[in-house]
């Protein structure tokens, strides 16, 4: 059973479409994307293969997809130099929980960028808060191999749990993506502004970014950059496409 869905894995049809994080200020030169995996099959092209991403989570080979998005994304830059030529970008892939404990997987990855030869700072890996807080260690030690290849780290769905301010310690730790349970009608709680603002100042002080995810509103963008958000993400602003057209509008 473990081959088939090892094999099913390898063979899936897939898509890479990317969604933009839209700037509130003045927060750098860097045109900021998150890869989204996709069905590469034509009737279920704008979908997320969800089944088959949890059966592979489930039988531990959530990093088998992690290998494939990574190596579709480097090949892609790699044969589209003008996209990282002509301004600073950066692309953040999700990390699955399997490939914080798959020992290849940060070989692979050094090998593809060595192989590709593109510029440092390309890429960042998205890592749950929740899995942050239950591996402290094992995120640790990716963030500071990852570190020494230029590769970012992005903390997703981050909260002000107890334990969460030490994860800002992690080497390589670039951007918090806060949860969304947060920033939900943030104009109408009191409670929220308080914590959104608070998060927003604590990563500015160590020199991060902060992004608010499924903004769908104006009024919400402009309440999340009252309190301090640097960037949104989300369909109102941006609805995720395939890579390729990048190639067609790059600005």
């Amino acid at each position: 059973a473990l081959e088939r869905h090892y094999a099913a894995l390898r063979n899936m049809p897939i898509a890479l479409y990317v969604q933009r994080l839209v700037p509130l200020r003045a927060a750098g030169r860097v045109r900021r994307f998150e890869v989204l995996l996709r069905s590469g099959s034509e009737a279920e092209r704008q979908a997320a293969p969800r089944a088959m991403l949890a059966a592979a989570v489930k039988h531990g080979l959530g990093s088998v997809i992690d290998a494939r998005v990574v190596t579709g994304i480097i090949t892609w830059l790699a044969r589209h130099p003008q996209i990282w030529q002509e301004r600073l970008v950066r692309f953040s892939v999700n990390l699955s929980p399997n490939a914080l404990f798959d020992q290849p997987f940060v070989k692979l990855v050094e090998l593809c960028l060595a192989k590709a030869a593109l510029p440092k700072a390309l890429l960042a890996f998205e890592i749950g808060e929740r899995l942050c807080r239950d591996h402290r260690a094992r995120v640790g030690a990716l963030g500071k191999a990852f570190s020494g290849l230029g590769v970012a780290l992005i903390i997703d769905d981050f909260t002000l749990h107890d334990s969460s301010m030490d994860l800002l310690r992690i080497k390589g730790l670039r951007t918090l993506k806060l949860d969304p349970a947060l920033t939900s009608s943030v104009r109408n709680d009191k409670v929220r502004q308080a914590t959104v603002a608070a998060i927003a100042q604590a990563a500015r002080v160590m020199g991060m970014r902060t992004v608010a995810k499924r903004v769908e509103s104006e009024e919400e963008r402009e309440w999340l950059s009252a309190l301090g958000i640097d960037f949104v993400q989300g369909f109102a602003f941006g609805a995720p496409k395939p890579i390729d057209a990048l190639l067609e509008s790059p600005s």
